[in-house]
């Protein structure tokens, strides 16, 4: 044990004395390197510096300091500060991070997701599914040059490309705000695929024709269906779908070109959907039919297509009279909604699409794939009766020629409407194909029905006999329409028949969501044009704020324009101090109906001075007293920001702004692998 203890005192003792060698080595080399070395020349000339060093006349060189640059400090910091394996998290939960800020339409961090916190601070290796959803997020809001830029960053990191990537990016193209720089990048993705040889789907190629046709390539858009034809891809109603898209972007003649695309839809057999009549009504409140020849031409199309009716009566009668031998006869297929009219009017037309290249013998192949139906007359067949329509209708298989013939005559939105069969019919024809109309059916007809009450009180009895529950853009289309034609008593009676609905659905459905109706910022928005005094504006903003609704410049310019229109100073002048008290900035708009306003006051001041127009003194007296208080009003404002253009990836580009309405929101960060909740239990013996 003595001798145990002995060996320990030992190596204490060696210990202690190592450090203390060291102190005194390190002292005798720092005297010797203090020591200044001495330089002698020819004529016995002793310095203490190197003669050949130049400049030293500027003092002394302090040679001991080192000159770091900012780049080698980042670099070592990157190399030494290098993440945990444990720290990185899966493609997954970085995904879900992503998500979590576009549910909240927060683009700007969720790209920071990837480029700040996966790149820079993680480290991580991203791959293409990051990659898809932030593409797919641009392009949902139009930034164009982000999703191209993450697409290149992709191919850099030779990530390969999916078929959902090219679809974001050209969904991308389509939802550019400028249509030009659109097009230019649809052309040059597309030529990119060819020249890579990058197979399209069908997924691909519908994109592709939104994108085109959206940014006002139309003839490229049929191109492409001609080369899914030749392809052998089938046709279905998404693509007809996509091309009806396409045809809104032509607002000259685009309802021509749709129809055209309609009844190559009915030719292939292909059954509409909600979709097909939906974008059929955008199309009618869009676009006209073109210009005169264009609608002969259309005519003549109609024409050329005409298949007798004798044809389909002497096939009905030969299938009458095979009652009983001749029960399984095949004979042609009669279009579902057709009608046999003894007078020989009805008509089954199809058209030919003028000025693409979408041509019959490339569609031939694909009607000839169907295979023949079956009829078994267990009695004589009769056809289905349908009700005689009244206005022609160019969506239906059965046409009236005489009643075509007057197209050239169609100027407003409402003729263009009856051209498709109006209200009444066009529900028919939805109900032929067993389509159900949804609310936004009915938002889209409401523009197109006559400028009366009665035609909107029976769009509501028929949404209602229809089982569609009318939301809150409905009712705000509504008042907008009674307010496009100066009726303000009907839109505040819309205003009361929503606070109704909102009870009785209370009382029915409870707190269900689905079934809520609550006034919006829209609401007030299309109420604000109904103002057309001070007092029902007055009364209008002290509502907002007890529904907590801050007002925007876009609701007081409406009552601007209201108090221009009706030359109220007083009005006008209240508008302008609600403007300054909110802080808030006026847009060009504003400005707009301001200084109209001006103009138009001062050209009745100067027909006054020359005699052809007659002003109160209390006009002149008001005028004046205005326009010094507009004066003063301008300069607390900075015109040329307010008059500037905001560009529209502005808003992508910093973070979002934080305001009451849109409160802060907590991300839930992901759990880590490593962190696992273990609980402890007790052994207890079995026996």
């Amino acid at each position: 044990m003595a001798l145990q203890c002995w060996k320990l005192i030992r190596l204490v003792r060696n210990a202690a004395l190592i450090p203390r060698n060291v102190n005194c080595h390190t002292e005798a080399l720092q005297n010797k390197v203090m020591k200044r070395k001495e330089y002698r020349t020819e004529n016995n000339f002793i310095y203490l510096e190197d003669p050949d060093t130049f400049g030293t006349l500027a003092g002394k060189k302090n040679h001991e300091v080192l000159l770091e640059d900012e780049g080698d400090i980042k670099e070592e910091k990157f190399l030494k500060d290098r993440p945990l394996k444990s720290q990185i998290l899966t493609t997954k939960q970085y995904a879900d991070l992503i998500k979590q800020y576009l549910e909240r339409k927060r683009i700007k961090e969720a790209i920071d997701v990837l480029e700040v916190r996966m790149l820079k601070e993680d480290r991580a290796t991203p791959e293409n599914y990051i990659y898809n959803i932030l593409i797919g997020a641009c392009a949902d809001v139009g930034y164009t040059k982000k999703a191209f830029k993450l697409f290149n960053d992709m191919k850099r990191r030779a990530l390969k490309p999916t078929g959902d990537t090219y679809t974001c990016l050209f969904n991308a193209c389509a939802n550019s705000p400028w249509p030009e720089n659109g097009l230019k990048h649809a052309q040059h993705l597309r030529t990119l695929m060819i020249e890579k040889g990058i197979e399209p789907n069908l997924t691909n190629y519908n994109a592709m024709i939104k994108a085109f046709g959206r940014c006002g390539d139309l003839p490229t858009a049929f191109q492409i269906v001609d080369e899914m034809i030749s392809k052998k891809i089938k046709i279905r109603v998404h693509t007809f779908n996509h091309l009806l898209q396409a045809c809104i972007s032509d607002n000259n003649s685009g309802l021509r070109h749709a129809l055209v695309v309609w009844r190559k839809m009915l030719k292939m057999r292909e059954k509409p959907n909600i979709f097909s009549f939906n974008l059929m009504l955008k199309c009618v409140k869009d676009c006209q039919l073109g210009t005169a020849q264009e609608i002969h031409e259309l005519i003549g199309i109609i024409q050329d297509h005409i298949i007798p009716n004798t044809v389909i009566l002497s096939a009905v009668q030969n299938n009458s009279s095979l009652e009983a031998g001749n029960r399984n006869a095949k004979r042609k297929q009669l279009p579902e909604n057709h009608t046999v009219d003894n007078n020989k009017k009805d008509l089954d037309i199809s058209y030919e699409v003028p000025n693409t290249d979408l041509k019959e013998e490339a569609l031939s192949h694909t009607e000839n794939e169907d295979m023949p139906i079956e009829i078994v007359n267990k009695s004589i067949q009769t056809l289905p009766k349908i009700d005689e329509r009244t206005s022609p209708n160019l969506l239906s298989r059965s046409l009236k020629m005489e009643q075509v013939l007057a197209l050239k005559e169609i100027q407003s939105v409402q003729d263009k409407f009856a051209v498709v069969g109006g209200q009444d019919d066009f529900l028919k024809e939805m109900a032929v194909y067993s389509v159900k109309p949804d609310i936004k059916t009915f938002t889209q007809m409401l523009p197109l029905l006559e400028e009366t009450k009665e035609a909107e009180l029976k769009l509501l009895e028929t949404i209602k006999s229809s089982d569609v529950i009318a939301d809150i853009d409905f009712y705000n289309m509504l008042i907008k329409k009674r307010c496009l034609r100066s009726d303000y008593i009907g839109a505040f009676e819309i205003k009361e028949m929503i606070e109704n609905e909102t009870k009785r659905r209370k009382r029915k459905y409870g707190l269900k969501k689905k079934y809520e109706l609550k006034k919006n910022i829209m609401t007030y928005g299309v109420l604000a044009m109904a103002c057309d005094t001070k007092e029902k504006a007055e009364c209008l903003l002290v509502e907002m704020k007890e529904e907590q609704l801050k007002v925007n410049i876009e609701i007081l310019g409406s009552m601007l324009r209201q108090g221009t229109v009706a030359c109220q100073f007083e009005y006008i002048t209240y508008i302008m101090k609600y403007v300054k008290d909110e802080n808030l900035k006026p847009n060009g708009l504003f400005i707009k109906h301001l200084e109209s306003f001006i103009e138009k006051c001062t050209d009745k001041m100067q027909k006054t001075a020359k005699g052809s127009y007659k002003c109160s003194p209390e006009f002149v007296k008001s005028f004046k007293k205005f326009a010094d208080h507009y004066n003063k009003w301008l300069k607390q404002f900075d015109i040329d920001s307010t008059l500037a253009e905001e560009h529209p990836w502005k808003q992508f580009q910093e973070p979002y702004p934080e305001t009451v309405q849109h409160q802060n929101f907590t991300i839930k960060e992901p759990k880590r692998f490593f962190k696992r909740d273990r609980k402890f239990f007790k052994y207890t013996s079995k026996l």
